[in-house]
């Protein structure tokens, strides 16, 4: 019976183990416009961006920080939130957005740590969404 009982372990080991977990790259919808946003430890780089509006947008964003949780938040110019998303440590987040009318737009971390919040650090920006241009008649 107890020559039995390793083997009898082992395969349970490997059933146990699961299918292998594939990476799969965040890709861009066909539609909208793509914008390109990294996250550090404490900054967004750039901490300007700029979109038409009334346009379907995307914002793929790169936390290139391997340890520190970050997460994005997108208020509207009353300080309503519109979105907030957390970041996949060292990968891409796709935030998709609904077409926003014209005006300004602060994004930022709304994470803190020992009391010391990562947009105190300076870990905002601004999306300005400009009006649409009328082409000429």
């Amino acid at each position: 019976m107890k020559k039995w009982i390793v083997p009898g372990f082992l395969v349970l080991l490997t059933g146990c183990s699961g299918a292998p977990v594939k990476d799969v790259p965040a890709t861009a919808p066909s539609t909208g416009k793509l914008v390109e946003l990294k996250a550090d430890n404490y900054s967004f780089a750039p901490a300007r961006l700029s979109v038409p509006a009334d346009t379907p947008v995307v914002i793929r964003i790169h936390d290139a920080s391997k340890l520190i949780p970050h997460s994005f938040v997108l208020e509207g110019p009353g300080g309503k939130v519109i979105v907030r998303q957390e970041l996949a440590k060292s990968g891409d987040t796709m935030v998709r957005l609904a077409p926003l009318p014209a005006g300004s737009y602060v994004f930022y971390c709304d994470k803190s740590f020992l009391g010391s919040s990562h947009r105190a650090k300076g870990m905002e920006g601004k999306l300005e969404v400009t009006p649409a241009t009328v082409p000429p008649r």
